[in-house]
C-alpha cells in the first residue's frame, strides 16, 4: 500500500544537501562573473565534483544510520562548514592563532554529527525548511548564472579581412608582461635594490630601456586593454560611467584586441601562456601553453573559501602557492618554444611577478607566503600594522625581482639563440608595485611608485624611433609603423590614475587639480600667517582653513605652521619669501615650490595669508 501523503510530510524526503552543494558555488560565479566575465567551463567541473562528493557521502551516511534525513543534515552541516572555513579565516586574518580556526570547525562538525545521529528523531520540520531554503538559493544564484553563461563570451576572433600567408619577412613577436616591475630608479629608492646589471645587460643584447618609461594606468586590467588596443579608455569609461565598478569590457578587449587582429592578418600565429589571470589566460589563441597544474583565478578563489588548501598542503605537499610558483617557472621556461612553432609568431606572456604573492626567494628559492592564497596587492599582509606591511613588501618583492630578472636573462638569451631572425622581444610592467599604495588618498611618492614601470624594446632597426619617456599605449603604434609600414599618430604619454572601486574614474596624474574635483580627498602642509595673536588651537585652524579653501573636498593636514605677525602679510609670494627665509635658517622644512596661495579673511575672520603645499603635485 503506498504511503499516504500525511506520511510523505512525517518523513519529507531531503534533497537540501544536494542544493547546498552547488548553491556556493553558484554563487561565487554569479557574484563575480557579472563584473568580470569567467568562461561557464570553469564552473562546470566544481559542480559536478561538488554534486558527486555530497551525494556519495549522504549515500554512505544513509546506510550507516539507515535514515536519510539525518544523513542529509550531516552533509549539509559537513558542505556549510567547507565552503564557510576560506571566509572565516579571512575574517580572522592573523588574529587567531593558526591551530584555532581548524579545531573550532571539528569541534562543531562532531558536535553536530552526535546530535544529528541520535536515534528516534526524523528531524521532519528541519528538512522541509532547509529544503526550501537551499532552494531558493540556488534559484537565487542560478538565474543570473544562466544568464551569464548564455551571454556572449571573449574570444581572440579572426579579423574579417582575409589573412595574408606567412611571411617569413616579418620576425617573431613577443610581448612579455611582467605584472607591477618597477623602473630601475624605484627598485634602487624604494627597495634598495641596485638592477643596473640587468639593465646593462640588456643593454649589451640590443635592447632600448626607457630611462622615465612609466604606465598609461593603474591597474593591469586597464593598462593591457590600453596598450593592445592601442588607445586611451576615455571613451570606453564614458560609455560605462565614472561610478561603475564593471570590468567585463576590459576583458573583452584583451581578448579580441586590435594589436592580435592586425598580427593575424598578416600571418602571425597567436601564442598564450597561462597566467592564472581570468582577463589576460587567452586560451583561444591557436597555441596555447599551460603547465599540468595550473588554476584559473575563479579556481584559486573557489578554492581559498575551502580548506582544500590545507589538505592539499598536508597531503599532496602541493599548495596553491606552489601552483602559482610553477606557472610562472613554466612560462619562462617555455616561452623560448615558441621559436620552433611555424613563424611568425606572437607570444603574449602576462608573468605574474614580480607582483605579490611573494614565492620566490632571491635564489629562486621556494617561499611560501602566510594565511590563504590571494594575488592582490596587500596579499597575506591584510590584518598586519603598516609599518610591518611594508617591510614585508619590500622585502618580499626584492628578492623576487632579484630572481625574476636572473631568470628573464636566461629565457631572453634562449629566445635570441632560437629565433630564425632577430626577434622583436618587449619586456614591460603594466604598472609598477604598491608597497603602501592608498588607493584612496595616494601620495605622490606613491604614485611614482605604480606608475614607473620596466620598459624594455629589442626591435632591430628602430633605435633612432625609441624615446626614453615612451609609454605602452604607443608601444604598437611605433612597432608597426616599423615593422608593417603603418602610419598611427603617436598619442601623448600620459598616466591615469584610479581606484580598486572606481576603476573608470579617471585622473590624471601629472595634474592634481582633477583629482581634487572628483572629491577624493588630498593631503596637504599648510604655512599660515595670521595677523594677531596665535590661535589656542592651531589644528583646527588649519583644518578649517583648508575646508574654506577646498570645499568638498576631504583634505588631511600634513605638517602645518601658523605663524602670528602683527598686521596682514602684503601678498602670498611676501608669504612665500619670509617662508624661505625661516627654511634657510632651518626653522622650517623645505616643502618644495608647488604651494596654492590664501589671502583672506580667515576662519576666525582675522586676516591671513597661507601657502598650501599639495602631496599631489
Amino acid at each position: 500500500m503506498p504511503p499516504s501523503s500525511g506520511s510523505r510530510l512525517k518523513r519529507p524526503f531531503p534533497v537540501h544537501h544536494l542544493l547546498l552543494a552547488l548553491a556556493p558555488i553558484l554563487f561565487l560565479y554569479s557574484h563575480n562573473a557579472a563584473k568580470l566575465p569567467i568562461a561557464p567551463r570553469e564552473l562546470l567541473l566544481p559542480l559536478a565534483i561538488s554534486f558527486a562528493a555530497a551525494l556519495g557521502l549522504w549515500l554512505l551516511l544513509w546506510l550507516v544510520l539507515r535514515n536519510s534525513r539525518r544523513a542529509a543534515l550531516i552533509v549539509s552541516l559537513c558542505l556549510t562548514l567547507f565552503f564557510l572555513y576560506g571566509r572565516v579565516q579571512t575574517a580572522l586574518g592573523h588574529r587567531a592563532p593558526a591551530v584555532l580556526l581548524p579545531a573550532a570547525f571539528v569541534v562543531v562538525l562532531l558536535l553536530g554529527t552526535f546530535s544529528f545521529s541520535r536515534p528516534r528523531r526524523e528531524f521532519s520540520g528541519l528538512t522541509v525548511f532547509l529544503n526550501l531554503a537551499s532552494l531558493a538559493l540556488v534559484l537565487i544564484n542560478l538565474i543570473p548564472s544562466v544568464l551569464i553563461a548564455a551571454s556572449p563570451h571573449p574570444s581572440v576572433s579572426a579579423s574579417t579581412h582575409p589573412r595574408i600567408s606567412p611571411s617569413s619577412a616579418f620576425p617573431d613577436i613577443y610581448y612579455v608582461i611582467l605584472d607591477a616591475h618597477a623602473r630601475n630608479d624605484v627598485l634602487k629608492n624604494v627597495y634598495n635594490y641596485n638592477n643596473s646589471d640587468f639593465i646593462g645587460w640588456l643593454r649589451e643584447n640590443g635592447f632600448h630601456v626607457a630611462e622615465a618609461g612609466r604606465s598609461n594606468y593603474s591597474q593591469t586590467y586597464l593598462s593591457l586593454a590600453s596598450s593592445l588596443n592601442m588607445e586611451y579608455l576615455d571613451s570606453v569609461a564614458a560609455r560605462v560611467g565614472p561610478e561603475s565598478d564593471n570590468r567585463s569590457v576590459l576583458v573583452h578587449m584583451i581578448a579580441d584586441n586590435r594589436v592580435m587582429k592586425e598580427l593575424r592578418q598578416r600571418g602571425y600565429t597567436l601564442v598564450s601562456f597561462a597566467s592564472g589571470y581570468t582577463g589576460t589566460d587567452l586560451k583561444n589563441a591557436e597555441v596555447h601553453f599551460a603547465p599540468r597544474w595550473a588554476l584559473s583565478e575563479f579556481q584559486n578563489v573557489l578554492i581559498s573559501t575551502t580548506p582544500l588548501p590545507l589538505i592539499l598542503d598536508r597531503l599532496l605537499h602541493r599548495s596553491q602557492y606552489d601552483i602559482h610558483r610553477s606557472e610562472v617557472l613554466y612560462a619562462l621556461e617555455h616561452m623560448p618554444d615558441a621559436a620552433r612553432l611555424p613563424h611568425p609568431v606572437f607570444v603574449f606572456a602576462h608573468i605574474v611577478s614580480p607582483h605579490p604573492p611573494f614565492v620566490f626567494g632571491a635564489r629562486g628559492e621556494k617561499v611560501n607566503p602566510k594565511g590563504f592564497f590571494t594575488m592582490t596587492e596587500g596579499g597575506e599582509f591584510g590584518s598586519i600594522n603598516k609599518e610591518d606591511v611594508r617591510r614585508d613588501y619590500v622585502a618580499g618583492y626584492r628578492d623576487q625581482v632579484t630572481f625574476l630578472d636572473w631568470k628573464l636573462r636566461e629565457t631572453v638569451r634562449r629566445i635570441l639563440r632560437d629565433s630564425p631572425q632577430p626577434p622583436v622581444i618587449i619586456l614591460q610592467g603594466d604598472h609598477g608595485p604598491g608597497s603602501m599604495l592608498n588607493w584612496d588618498n595616494p601620495g605622490p611618492e606613491e604614485l611614482a611608485e605604480r606608475f614607473a614601470i620596466l620598459n624594455a624594446y629589442h626591435i632591430p632597426g628602430a633605435d633612432s624611433l625609441l624615446y626614453d619617456s615612451i609609454t605602452p599605449v604607443n608601444t604598437f603604434r611605433l612597432l608597426f609603423n616599423h615593422l608593417l609600414g603603418t602610419n598611427y599618430q603617436y598619442l601623448p604619454d600620459k598616466s591615469w590614475f584610479s581606484s580598486i572601486a572606481r576603476p573608470w574614474h579617471f585622473y590624471d596624474v601629472d595634474n592634481p587639480a582633477e583629482y581634487m574635483r572628483g572629491g577624493a580627498r588630498l593631503k596637504v602642509s599648510l604655512v599660515a600667517f595670521r595677523a594677531g595673536a596665535r590661535p589656542e588651537d592651531p589644528a583646527t585652524y588649519c583644518r578649517r582653513l583648508a575646508e574654506m579653501e577646498y570645499p568638498g573636498v576631504t583634505v588631511t593636514i600634513g605638517r602645518f605652521y601658523v605663524q602670528e605677525s602683527k598686521q596682514p602679510v602684503a601678498s602670498p609670494e611676501a608669504a612665500y619669501q619670509i617662508y624661505r627665509s625661516a627654511v634657510a635658517r632651518n626653522e622650517l622644512p623645505d616643502l618644495g615650490t608647488n604651494y596654492k596661495p590664501y589671502s583672506g579673511p580667515g576662519p576666525d575672520h582675522a586676516p591671513v595669508t597661507a601657502l598650501f603645499f599639495s602631496a599631489l603635485r
